[in-house]
């Protein structure tokens, strides 16, 4: 895993409260972030991909948390 501070000055992508670096956690790379996140009745990130990278296809974004 990436740590936060390695993304402190980039963009961030959020939905509500929730906050997200947009970036693969698979291979660090940048990616196009989805629209929309699914979350379920409680409000918690549902944990599917939310995100596509160039290099590994669908995938999630590092979550940074609620703001």
């Amino acid at each position: 895993m990436f740590p936060d501070y390695a993304y402190e000055n980039t963009r961030r992508v959020r939905y509500g409260d929730a906050q997200f670096i947009p970036v693969c956690i698979k291979c660090g790379r940048y990616v196009k972030a989805d629209s929309t996140i699914l979350v379920d009745m409680e409000g918690r990130i549902n944990g599917e991909p939310n995100a596509t990278c160039s290099k590994c296809g669908r995938t999630e974004m590092i979550f940074e948390g609620y703001v």
